[in-house]
């Protein structure tokens, strides 16, 4: 454990931890990538040639050939998209690196309308031509694939449209993206801390949210949110754009609504994730309640939003990478062999980028292509114990991933709603065997305030962005919003959600605009709350079960996208409808909130 002037130290600690790509390409200049690119448009002609408009008189051997040959175009094509997106991650100005990005895209697109004749030729199968189908043993595997095909038909457009659509998308809804993320990525900032004058990036003066000072944390936000402020003109007509495109193409295809078109897309009832947003909200008290708590214990009267992940002073706590990694190994070899060689492979492979760079992008992710590579992960290491649950977080998705490998590609990667399942579970695991491990109040009560943080960052917080997304998408759908209605419908949603626990400053009322997911992929926030409660659920069924509930993991993990979420989560006896399931996990939320209150 350090103290806080060793920041700089922690940093460093981290400074040779980056990543080895050679498992997908040398360099941009690898003479593989154009020939992979090449290849990739090559067997899409001729897959065009062999199979279109003949998928209907196919048999089930047929088709499962179908569907190796369209993976084996793909393949080479997402491990380049994977290498040139990582690339530009460590630098999001270079010139180079952002033509390279266009052209990948541009060549998906082109491969795209390709073989887009493959879903709707399927879609268009009759009942019993499917079932005919699917009776064959050769194409089990792609079972869930066909009926989702079939299932979803109604919203596909004629092929010259969907065509069309996706060849203005470049210059439309995705432009617009990439606009955002460009212009928010430009973002340098200039600030005095601890006496020095210091320039940052976005992620860098996020960060300062966890510093010691209240004057930091409060000046560090207005500075941030003023830079969003500033070009507000330019992300409320990005922000309008994308949603009005969102509808019209959501009228288009006949959906019920924006968010139905992420449902559907991830295969759940709208009721479902109804009952998910609400039983959320209404246990908004427990916010209030953990909030009111902390300002006692920082003994901070006029406690903001800025001061929410505000450090516990009475044990502040850093960690050099190294600490870091063997925190998070020890707390994978705990629950299970496999998760912990899982997670050291990532280390002794040089799978991780830690470093802080001043052109890298902010945040944390794990990225993975196909199932014979394995992924990689990206964090921004500072040292803070929040770093060593985005490492548990990133990890457990890379452990994830590991398990889906089995797959063949197109079921490979996690259904969305459950993407965040071993993720979460793994920061789960760090945190109990902390407060197992220390005897100290100050410390336990930092480990659980962290953790109530990460579940209500998780959870109420990303319910908080889908209901503002909720309330935007069906007012956009009518009529534009200007930049003060978007704010004013913000500001409602963190009331909702905060209530009386926090002093609103103004300036947060920005905070939308400065929201990645909700520009990038709309309602794809509800996820990390589907996933946070489900996991929540799951654990207190692990501490119930012990060790015979490692397999039931492990069994949803290696399923990937092959069947439903409902069939996923059945694997572990669980039933995703029942209002009741998921207000369990607010029992345990509940727990953790008492547990808090007898340390005070």
């Amino acid at each position: 454990m350090l103290n806080s002037t060793q920041t700089q130290d922690v940093k460093e600690s981290a400074k040779e931890v980056v990543w080895d790509l050679k498992d997908l390409f040398e360099s941009l200049d690898d003479p593989k990538i154009p020939d992979a690119i090449r290849n990739s448009e090559k067997k899409a002609s001729e897959f065009v040639t062999k199979y279109k408009q003949k998928l209907d008189t196919l048999n089930g051997t047929s088709i499962n050939q179908a569907y190796q040959e369209l993976e084996e175009i793909w393949a080479p094509l997402y491990k380049v998209s994977q290498f040139v997106s990582l690339e530009y991650t460590l630098d999001t100005s270079d010139d180079k690196i952002k033509a390279m990005v266009d052209f990948v895209d541009e060549v998906e697109s082109r491969v795209a309308n390709m073989t887009l004749f493959f879903g709707l030729e399927i879609s268009a199968f009759s009942e019993d031509h499917l079932t005919s189908i699917l009776q064959e043993e050769t194409a089990e595997n792609y079972q869930y694939s066909l009926k989702r095909y079939v299932e979803t038909a109604r919203f596909n457009l004629s092929e010259k449209e969907e065509q069309l659509s996706n060849l203005k998308d470049l210059t439309g809804e995705s432009a617009f993206k990439k606009l955002y993320g460009e212009l928010t990525s430009s973002y340098q900032f200039e600030i005095e801390v601890d006496g020095i004058d210091r320039k940052m990036n976005g992620s860098e003066l996020r960060a300062l949210r966890y510093h010691k000072d209240p004057k930091v944390r409060r000046k560090a936000m207005k500075l941030f949110y003023k830079t969003y402020e500033d070009d507000s003109l330019v992300i409320t007509q990005i922000y309008n754009s994308i949603l009005k495109s969102n509808t019209v193409e959501r009228d288009l295809r006949g959906y019920k609504s924006d968010i139905g078109v992420r449902n559907i897309q991830n295969d759940i009832d709208d009721e479902v994730i109804d009952v998910l947003h609400d039983t959320t909200r209404d246990a908004a008290p427990l916010v209030s309640r953990y909030y009111k708590i902390k300002a006692k214990l920082l003994d901070l009267p006029d406690f903001s939003l800025a001061d929410i992940y505000a450090p516990m002073e009475e044990s502040p706590k850093k960690y050099t990478w190294n600490e870091a990694k063997d925190l998070v190994l020890q707390g994978f070899a705990h629950f299970d062999d496999e998760f912990y060689s899982y997670a050291k492979l990532m280390f002794d492979e040089n799978r991780i980028h830690a470093p802080i760079m001043p052109k890298k992008r902010g945040g944390a992710f794990c990225s993975s292509s196909t199932p014979d590579i394995n992924p990689y992960v990206m964090v921004n290491f500072l040292g803070k114990p929040r770093d060593v649950s985005t490492l548990a977080h990133e990890l457990g998705h890379a452990i994830h991933d590991i398990y889906c490998s089995k797959q063949t590609l197109f079921n490979y990667h996690p259904i969305l709603p459950l993407a965040e399942t071993a993720s979460v579970f793994s920061e789960m695991l760090v945190t109990d065997l902390l407060l197992h491990t220390q005897t100290d109040k100050a410390v336990k009560r930092q480990i659980l305030t962290e953790k109530l943080e990460d579940i209500f960052a998780t959870s109420h917080r990303q319910n908080m962005f889908s209901n503002f997304e909720r309330e935007t998408h069906e007012k956009i759908g009518k009529n534009r919003l200007s930049s003060k209605e978007l704010c004013t419908i913000y500001q409602e949603q963190l009331k909702l959600m905060f209530q009386d626990s926090v002093v609103y400053p103004d300036e947060y009322k920005w905070e939308w605009s400065a929201i990645p997911h909700i520009f990038e992929a709309p309602f794809y926030v509800y996820a990390y709350n589907f996933g946070n409660l489900l996991v929540i659920a799951l654990y207190q069924q692990y501490k119930e079960e012990g060790p015979s509930f490692v397999p039931k993991l492990k069994a949803m993990l290696a399923e990937g996208s092959s069947c439903s979420p409902r069939e996923i989560t059945q694997l572990a006896g669980i039933d995703i409808s029942k209002p009741d399931f998921w207000k369990k996990s607010f029992v345990y939320i509940d727990g953790l909130v008492t547990q808090l209150e007898s340390l005070l």
